[in-house]
C-alpha cells in the first residue's frame, strides 16, 4: 500500500485516544456494541481506522459476594407489579471484576468494517454449479495475508500460551484454543476453536471421505480433552460445528457449551453445521456429498459475495424453488 508496515501494537494511552467515527452495530441481546474510529500511533504518526468491540461480561461464580445490597453503590427503583420489582443499579467497583471485554481490530480494512456493520441478511441456496462458478473463485482470490493471524497461531508465533491441546500430525492434527468471544472463566459460555494443521481445506465444500480420519480425530479428541481440561463440562454438553460460509478460509471447528446459545456465537441454523452430521453425511450418502449437495445459508448484504449471488438469483424465493 506504499506505507510503512505497522508492527507496533497501540499502547493503552494511544488506545484511550480512540476517535469515534460512527457506531457500526449494537445488539441488546448480547449487550455488545461495535464502534468504528481511528487510532494514531507514535510508530507512523498517522491515524488508521480501527474497530472496537465492547461486550458486557457475565457474572463469575467468584463474584457472588458483590451480588448483595451491601455492595451496591446506587440503586434506582424502576417499576413494580404485585410481588415483582425492577431496579437499576451500580455495583461497587473492583478491579478483580471488570465490567466489559474489549476487542480491538487495527488497522481495520474496508472489508472488516463492512463485516462488523449492521446489515440486512438473506437466505441463499448454493448449488454445486453456483459454488464452482462463483463461490470457489471468490475463495481462491482471497489473499493469504487475510489469515496471517491463523498461520501465526499454527506456527506458535502468537497465542501459544493459550493452547489447550495440540495434535502435531500433519494430516489429522490441530490446535485447540479459546475463541476471542470467551472470557476463559465462565464455563457456561465456553467457546473454543480447533484449527487444523493441514492446508488446502478452505471450507465445508472441500471435505470428502479422505478427510474422515481428520474429522473423527477432531471429534474424538475434543470430546475427551475438553471435559478433562474443564471439570464440570461433559462431552454431551458440547456443541461441535463448522460454519458455512466461514469467516476465514482455513478449516476449523467451533466448540461451545450448550448453554452458550447466543446468535452472535454463530450457532444459528443456516450458519452452523454439526460435525457429527458432516461425518455421517460423508459416510452414509457419498464420499463427495459436499461437492454434490445444495447448501442453504445466510449471507449479509455487505458480504463481497452477496451482490453476485443476488445477481444470479440465488436468494431463496418461492419462484426459484418451484422452477
Amino acid at each position: 500500500m506504499g506505507e510503512t508496515a505497522i508492527t507496533q501494537t497501540p499502547s493503552l494511552d494511544e488506545l484511550r485516544e480512540f476517535k469515534l467515527i460512527r457506531v457500526l452495530n449494537e445488539d441488546s441481546r448480547t449487550k455488545s456494541t461495535t464502534l468504528l474510529g481511528t487510532i494514531r500511533t507514535s510508530q507512523t504518526n498517522k491515524s488508521h481506522q480501527a474497530i472496537l468491540l465492547f461486550e458486557k461480561l457475565p457474572f463469575e461464580s467468584s463474584e457472588h459476594e458483590i451480588l448483595s445490597a451491601q455492595r451496591i453503590d446506587q440503586l434506582i427503583s424502576s417499576e413494580k407489579n404485585d410481588i415483582y420489582y425492577w431496579y437499576k443499579g451500580i455495583f461497587h467497583k473492583d478491579k478483580k471484576w471488570p465490567d466489559f471485554k474489549a476487542t480491538l481490530i487495527w488497522p481495520a480494512t474496508e472489508t472488516l468494517i463492512s463485516k462488523y456493520s449492521l446489515q440486512q441478511r438473506y437466505m441463499v441456496r448454493e448449488t454445486p454449479q453456483i459454488y464452482e462458478m462463483f463461490v470457489a473463485p471468490f475463495i481462491k482470490s482471497t489473499p493469504p495475508s487475510s489469515i496471517q493471524w491463523v498461520y501465526n497461531i499454527l506456527q506458535k508465533k502468537s497465542e501459544a500460551e493459550k493452547i489447550i491441546f495440540e495434535d502435531v500430525d500433519e494430516e489429522k492434527g490441530f490446535i485447540l484454543l479459546p475463541d476471542m468471544k470467551w472470557d476463559c472463566k465462565t464455563l457456561e459460555s465456553l467457546y473454543l476453536v480447533a484449527i487444523v494443521h493441514k492446508n488446502g481445506i478452505k471450507s465445508l465444500r472441500d471435505l470428502n471421505e479422505s478427510h474422515l480420519p481428520l474429522l473423527k480425530s477432531l471429534r474424538n479428541n475434543i470430546l475427551e480433552i475438553v471435559p478433562q481440561r474443564f471439570p464440570g463440562v461433559g462431552a454431551d454438553e458440547l456443541r461441535l460445528f463448522v460454519h458455512y460460509l466461514p469467516s476465514y478460509y482455513h478449516f476449523h471447528v467451533h466448540v461451545t457449551h450448550l448453554r452458550y446459545d447466543t446468535i452472535a456465537g454463530g450457532i444459528s441454523i443456516a450458519k452452523a453445521y454439526l460435525l457429527d452430521d458432516i461425518i455421517d453425511n460423508i459416510e452414509t450418502f457419498a464420499g463427495d456429498y459436499y461437492q454434490r449437495c445444495t447448501l442453504t445459508y445466510v449471507i449479509g448484504e455487505n458480504d463481497e459475495l452477496f451482490s453476485k449471488l443476488n445477481e444470479i438469483g440465488a436468494r431463496v424465493s418461492l419462484e426459484a424453488l418451484i422452477r
